[in-house]
């Protein structure tokens, strides 16, 4: 039995929100158009990113559809760093603000670490990091 995971969107207006906040993110920026060009499908534009920056192999047909997205993967491998008392303060001041300490602290490489944190934030980062 296949497992049907249902698919992320952001629409243009959120895009458009997070453009407005990240214009001093040059990568962040990139991330967001290829995010419009995917129609705001979150996971397809994450896996573009990463299939052009050489972080996921161009053989998704032969991905096992039961396994977590290369999105999920790259949200977990985040959560050490998100799921603490610190980061949520740093969000607080702003999505933008939240990006740049995790470029800074450098536990995410690649361009496409912008639309993983939009992909956390669409779950709630308290929903997210309750398993902590």
């Amino acid at each position: 039995m296949l497992a049907i995971i249902p698919m992320t969107t952001v629409t243009q207006s959120e895009i458009e929100q997070y453009r407005s906040q990240l214009q001093e993110y040059p990568d962040a920026l990139i991330a967001l158009d290829v995010l419009e060009e995917c129609e705001g499908d979150l996971e397809y534009a994450a896996e573009t990113l990463a299939i052009k920056s050489g972080e996921l192999d161009n053989d998704l047909d032969a991905k096992n559809p039961n396994e977590p997205s290369w999105l999920e993967k790259s949200a977990e491998k985040l959560r050490p760093h998100i799921c603490t008392q610190a980061f949520k303060d740093v969000l607080s001041q702003g999505f933008a603000v939240a990006l740049g300490s995790l470029i800074t602290a450098g536990v995410y490489p690649g361009v496409p670490l912008t639309l993983v944190l939009i992909y956390i934030s669409t779950k709630n980062l308290d929903n997210f990091c309750q398993d902590c």
